[in-house]
């Protein structure tokens, strides 16, 4: 080949390369927020902590979300701390409340009252009017409210859209305002309610879990074709090389926390909670066997085996402590 058009091919080459780099960019720029994620239809707490990454009850309690820990599409998450040294203050914790006739439990915004100010008086604008490229859920951080509390006092049902010149009622109607319990530990205490406070439907508890597995399994068959290495984000566990449509197995018992295909490079993806600490996911499966909620003992068969893309069939098996990947051969068994 004459050199100069191979050349003038080298250059073509790499146009291409530089054209396909920058839709990547643009790409990631636009789906990829390091501080904010707005959720999507499909996704639950704890495949967005996956994503990101981080741990599920940090990430809920950056965004004051009490167990059973429920999004919904178009919720705009935080995912970063409050405070540089990644903890969150205790007036920015949300308080349970029960109301003294019903039992029922009582949202109760974050606020910030001055020690020589009664806990009972708060200052607050009456109404707020709708900016533009506002969202229920900015107005209520803004505000130092839950979504939930504006939307109920406004009647506004999900997904939650609002109109720039809207006008949004900060507080219950009078009819709300009414004696509370404050649970405290170890007393009871009887307060008034504040204005900020109305009658919410009993939380959920969150499924009590141990604080570490009992025991481990490996999650299928086969021989190990990808190891774990923790500076690259392809190989965040391990690869298992088995039969198309063979049994994959849970590798501890557990709950089942996410159960789709809703994360890139994963295709169809099983999360499942064993403890408060340990996760494990089952990726690039062929066929889903458990949904999400359900609870599965070890051993128990959650999927089919399939394959990434057009590779042979390969079960990518993860576990993540406290939010952050390490590698299953420190758990699973050694034969």
């Amino acid at each position: 080949m004459p050199v100069r058009l191979q050349t003038k091919l080298l250059r073509f080459i790499a146009s291409l390369l530089l054209i396909s780099l920058l839709f990547s960019c643009a790409s990631l720029s636009e789906n990829w927020n390091v501080q904010a994620y707005t959720v999507s239809r499909g996704d639950t707490l704890y495949s967005i902590a996956w994503k990101y990454e981080k741990d599920f009850r940090e990430l809920a309690e950056w965004n004051n979300i009490p167990p059973p820990y429920d999004i919904f599409p178009g919720q705009r998450l935080i995912m970063q701390p409050a405070n540089r040294d990644g903890t969150l203050s205790t007036e920015e914790r949300p308080q349970v409340l029960v109301d003294s006739i019903s039992g029922e439990s009582i949202d109760d915004a974050p606020v910030s009252v001055s020690d020589d100010e009664p806990r009972n008086v708060r200052q607050r604008a009456a109404y707020i009017t709708v900016q533009k490229n506002d969202t229920l859920f900015a107005i209520a951080r803004r505000e130092g409210y839950t979504h939930h509390q504006i939307a109920r006092w406004n009647h506004i049902r999900s997904p939650y859209r609002l109109k720039p010149g809207q006008k949004l009622r900060l507080s219950p109607p009078e009819a709300a305002v009414r004696n509370i319990v404050e649970v405290t530990q170890p007393s009871v205490t009887t307060i008034p309610l504040r204005p900020d406070r109305v009658v919410a439907k009993p939380v959920k508890q969150e499924i009590k879990l141990p604080n570490t597995v009992g025991e481990w399994r490996w999650p299928s068959k086969g021989r190990i074709v990808k190891t774990f290495k923790a500076n690259d984000t392809a190989r965040r566990g391990i690869g298992i090389r088995g039969r198309l449509g063979q049994a994959v197995h849970a590798a501890a018992a557990g709950t089942v926390v996410y159960s789709g295909n809703g994360l890139i490079n994963y295709g169809n993806l099983v999360i499942i909670k064993h403890s408060h600490s340990f996760l494990s996911a089952y990726a690039n499966n062929k066929k889903l066997l458990v949904k999400e909620g359900d609870s599965v003992n070890l051993g128990q068969v959650i999927a089919k085996m399939g394959s990434p893309d057009s590779n042979k069939p390969q079960l990518h098996f993860e576990i993540r402590r406290n939010g952050k990947p390490v590698n299953p051969l420190y758990y699973l068994p050694k034969s």
